[in-house]
């Protein structure tokens, strides 16, 4: 049997809600990583709600809502009142760069430190606002 890359690396998968800021090329791209278990707003029951309520579904479903949306921050949701938000933040909006910087991400050995917390992604680095402060951590 034939062990993948990403099973080795990644025992469990991340359980993700993608906001309807993201696009369905990205949600496609998000669907196709093995170590992620999705949810897409667009295909569900609450498409076309507020951004409180994505949070509110995200909540009951244990999921961390994943967004391009920068007003989704600490000031909007502060931390630990929801399972996490991570901002695909950065200058460039291609799908293919935002999929590639959330591999390398799941691939940094920082995941479990957005739990609870704000991250905003952008390039090679992700900037984590939890209980305990705020950090960047270059991968």
């Amino acid at each position: 049997m034939q062990v993948s890359y990403w099973s080795v690396l990644l025992s469990t998968n991340l359980r993700i809600l993608l906001d309807e800021s993201v696009t369905d090329v990205l949600a496609q791209q998000f669907k196709a990583m093995p170590a992620l278990n999705v949810e897409y707003c667009r295909e569900l029951a609450i498409k076309g709600v507020s951004d409180p309520e994505v949070i509110a579904y995200a909540k009951k479903h244990r999921r961390i809502t994943v967004t391009t949306e920068t007003a989704m921050d600490h000031r909007s949701f502060p931390v630990c009142t929801h399972p996490g938000i991570i901002v695909m933040a950065g200058n460039n909006r291609h799908e293919a760069i935002h999929a590639e910087n959330f591999k390398r991400f799941l691939l940094s050995g920082h995941r479990k430190k957005t739990r609870d917390a704000v991250s905003f992604l952008s390039g090679s680095a992700i900037r984590i606002r939890s209980h305990k402060g705020s950090y960047t951590y270059q991968f």
